[in-house]
């Protein structure tokens, strides 16, 4: 693929060769990552004095990129700077609006997300993750923003498997109360797709300090926070249209749920045995009530 075909964006590029990157490399990749939307607006020297590598070095990794230069970088990351604004998309000033049969596209974009994550993903990291969340006493799922719905589905499918899933943040409670007293023997899966607040790369950090393992599920530009997790699983995100697309975290999050259900063995179907007999115990009585004669106390 030659300088003028490749119209993938830096953060691909990036992860495209993370394995082959040195170690002053892959500090300029998460600085450069972190820095995605408003690129820009920095120039090599900066973004090398962030990294604390050389001018040189910078130069030289921007051009295994496939850029000619910084210049041609910056103007590539100038053209899709707002990708991810919901705002930017909708006034047509950047990728095309939706139009009749354009449904089809968007479907095809989702397909290439969920591929280009399975090929990027490895076995390892997956296990890790598995059995950071199999074998802890109690799980806290995290996620703000759009991050939330992901972080509601994943808490979702754990707590028909294990017992003690919390969700963070709740409303009217302090992250404080909730994280006071966490430990080794507890787990993290947090949630971090943009635009990630800086709250929660705070809390990412009293979770290591803390000892607890975490497991970051988050889109390619996680740099920082990622710097923070135990382990880290990126998703593709980019959406044909006006949104980010989840269907590739969401595959992600349905794999790994059950596949903690599958190393916690007898006591995962014990859990879902007796959920299931609450459900028929229960939801009878749930719904309206007019219509039911409801058993006497």
């Amino acid at each position: 693929m030659n300088e003028q075909e490749d119209s993938r964006p830096i953060d691909v590029r990036i992860m495209g060769i993370y394995d082959e990157l040195t170690a002053s490399e892959r500090r300029l990749a998460a600085v450069v990552m972190e820095a995605q939307t408003n690129l820009a607006s920095f120039t090599a020297g900066e973004l090398a004095t962030k990294a604390d590598i050389s001018n040189a070095t910078a130069a030289r990794f921007f051009k295994r990129l496939g850029y000619a230069s910084y210049n041609d970088a910056r103007m590539h990351a100038r053209q899709a700077e707002d990708w991810g604004s919901p705002l930017y998309e909708l006034t047509g000033t950047g990728r095309k609006r939706l139009a009749p049969g354009d449904f089809g596209l968007h479907i095809a974009q989702d397909l290439q997300n969920l591929t280009r994550t399975a090929e990027m993903l490895s076995e390892a990291d997956l296990d890790h993750a598995v059995r950071i969340i199999a074998g802890a006493s109690r799980v806290f799922v995290v996620g703000f923003r759009n991050s939330m719905a992901l972080a509601n589905y994943a808490r979702g499918l754990l707590t028909n498997v294990r017992a003690d899933v919390h969700l963070l943040p709740l409303a009217g409670v302090s992250m404080g109360e909730e994280l006071a007293g966490i430990g080794e023997r507890d787990a993290f899966l947090v949630l971090g797709f943009r635009r990630r607040p800086a709250l929660l790369r705070e809390i990412m950090a009293v979770v290591k300090e803390s000892g607890s393992p975490s497991v970051l599920i988050a889109d390619m530009t996680a740099a920082r926070t990622a710097q923070l997790a135990t382990v880290t699983l990126r998703c593709h995100n980019r959406g044909h249209s006006m949104f980010d697309s989840y269907a590739a975290p969401m595959s992600v999050i349905n794999y790994v749920c059950s596949s903690v259900s599958q190393q916690l063995g007898d006591s995962a179907v014990e859990r879902l045995a007796e959920i299931e007999h609450l459900h028929e115990r229960l939801d009878q009585l749930a719904g309206p009530v007019q219509n039911k004669k409801m058993p006497k106390d």
